[in-house]
């Protein structure tokens, strides 16, 4: 998951949920883990790699600096928007049975199965390989989010203008 614009289209998502939401469901008590990863890290390595082609011995994983429950990041979200946000869990199973049946009130048109699956899943994954090879560091988490929820907030308070 790459954050760090509000044009990602990854973190924006959830930083607009918890923005509009004060009743926020997490499925399976938000424990499943992510590991994102900011856009200026990846730019980094690559940079690194460009500089020191021989240094590259296979292909890497760029993740996060570490992983980090869903839970966990959607209060960082909800605390960085001067939010009160209350979490409430629903299982798995209800979550994407609630899904399929939006999906047929609407006609197919509001299709959140996947999505609802994919957020009961570990997507946490080492860069070890990376940080030994060409000295990948990727920025902590909760520094990259509030460079992104800043951006989020002036470009709402200007279209709110």
């Amino acid at each position: 998951m790459i954050y760090g614009y509000t044009n990602d289209r990854n973190m924006i998502v959830f930083i607009k949920m918890v923005d509009k939401l004060r009743l926020f469901p997490v499925i399976s008590h938000g424990e499943s883990l992510l590991q994102p990863v900011n856009g200026k890290d990846l730019g980094e390595a690559y940079y690194q790699i460009l500089m020191k082609p021989e240094a590259i011995k296979g292909d890497y994983i760029l993740s996060g600096e570490k992983p980090i429950s869903m839970l966990e990041m959607f209060k960082l979200i909800s605390d960085g928007l001067g939010k009160k946000t209350i979490f409430i869990s629903v299982p798995l199973r209800l979550g994407v049975f609630i899904a399929r049946c939006l999906k047929i009130i609407s006609f197919g048109r509001a299709d959140f199965i996947e999505k609802v699956q994919r957020m009961g899943e570990n997507r946490s994954f080492p860069h070890a390989a990376a940080e030994k090879d060409f000295h990948y560091k990727p920025m902590n988490f909760a520094e990259g989010l509030k460079s992104e929820i800043s951006e989020y907030i002036e470009t709402n308070s200007n279209i709110n203008k």
